[in-house]
């Protein structure tokens, strides 16, 4: 008992840091799964507000030491409960004990530890919202992305387009439309195709009116997930910054950002191309441009599919990087202060859903930083 205990506390510690291995999630998975009141330990270890408490009870973990202080807390120690309850329930999971038990015994005390209070001035995640630019310059205003832009409105708002959209061989120019997606916002797009495409904050994507019979061709900056429409006769293809996604129907990212254009596949079968150099990727595997450069090699994708998972996924990135995510997310300018390593690494795996201030609380148990929120400028320095 007692060397099992040590071993899930210190993958649980190792999955809290963002320093499992695959081998260690698929444990902590199937310890998971094996009991409700496991999943739901670890889903407040997710959530919670002290876990910087509770990474140094697992660092230390001594069971029958830690159950005798649980047993012989102080007065002055029960008015501070918060920590010492927390730790009984961590050892009680742990030791497959009733945490129902365990709590009624400590006084009934029942409190949601997981609650972070948003700190003064916090901010809220990204929003559905978006602008729609049409091909003749006027501007739509989107919020609510559950349904799909209809094209025939669109059409109707561009003159040139309406012979387009109602007879397809009709010789017109093709009318490309913009969805503009700022910072602190995201929105999903159905196309006319069935198509549908997530557009991460801070992204524009362009697309016409009516696919051509021939092909179905988009323009991406910034980044976007796309469940393409099976269409054999008509490839589908995501055109960003000099490469070419070809695609008849599957799941894929585009990430194009930088000046770096990655390319990670989910699901199905993809051909990336660059100046005549073409790749072909198999699920699970990512093409990178960079520069004239053209590679692929085995994606991570829970890290390249985190932000449509709804998760922050930070993996060996500086804090310039996790900065430029957050501020993208949350629409905030970011300054550091001159003593801040700019090159240092750092792993952790949150919500995105949630406020600003969550975040935060939850990256200074990862990193040497504290943060500063005033007004829309978030401030980083050193603890």
């Amino acid at each position: 008992m007692k060397a099992n205990t040590n071993y899930i506390a210190k993958l649980i510690n190792k999955l809290l840091r963002g320093q499992e291995t695959m081998t260690d999630r698929d444990a902590i998975e199937q310890w998971r799964k094996s009991d409700k009141s496991n999943d739901d330990l670890l889903e407040s270890f997710r959530d919670a507000k002290n876990i910087e408490e509770d990474l140094i009870f697992l660092d230390n973990l001594d069971e029958d030491g830690a159950w005798h202080k649980i047993q012989h807390v102080s007065a002055k120690a029960k008015r501070n409960y918060r920590p010492l309850l927390r730790a009984a329930a961590i050892l009680v999971i742990l030791l497959g004990t009733s945490l129902f038990y365990i709590l009624q015994q400590k006084g009934k005390v029942l409190e949601k530890v997981a609650i972070v209070h948003p700190v003064k001035g916090d901010i809220s995640p990204a929003k559905s919202g978006a602008l729609l630019v049409l091909a003749d310059g006027s501007i739509m205003p989107l919020e609510k992305s559950n349904k799909a832009v209809d094209p025939k409105i669109v059409a109707l708002t561009n003159k040139d387009s309406v012979d387009q959209l109602n007879n397809p061989k009709a010789e017109t120019r093709i009318q490309f439309n913009t969805l503009v997606v700022p910072k602190g916002n995201f929105y999903k797009l159905n196309l006319e195709d069935g198509t549908q495409v997530w557009v991460n904050a801070n992204s524009q994507l362009k697309f016409p009116v009516k696919f051509k019979e021939n092909e179905r061709r988009v323009i991406l900056e910034g980044e976007a997930y796309f469940e393409v429409a099976h269409e054999a006769e008509r490839p589908f293809v995501v055109e960003s910054r000099g490469s070419e996604v070809k695609v008849l129907g599957t799941h894929f990212n585009v990430n194009a950002y930088s000046s770096n254009v990655r390319t990670t596949l989910s699901s199905g079968r993809v051909q990336v191309s660059h100046s005549g150099n073409v790749i072909v990727l198999e699920p699970g595997e990512y093409a990178n441009l960079k520069g004239e450069l053209l590679s692929k090699g085995k994606a991570d994708l829970d890290h390249d599919l985190s932000w449509h998972n709804n998760q922050f996924y930070f993996k060996k990135e500086t804090i310039v990087e996790i900065a430029s995510t957050l501020s993208k997310w949350y629409d905030v300018q970011v300054r550091f202060k001159k003593d801040v390593a700019l090159d240092k690494v750092y792993n952790g795996n949150f919500k995105r859903d949630v406020k600003l201030s969550e975040v935060l609380e939850m990256l200074t148990y990862v990193c040497d930083l504290k943060f500063e929120l005033q007004g829309k400028e978030l401030i980083v320095e050193n603890k």
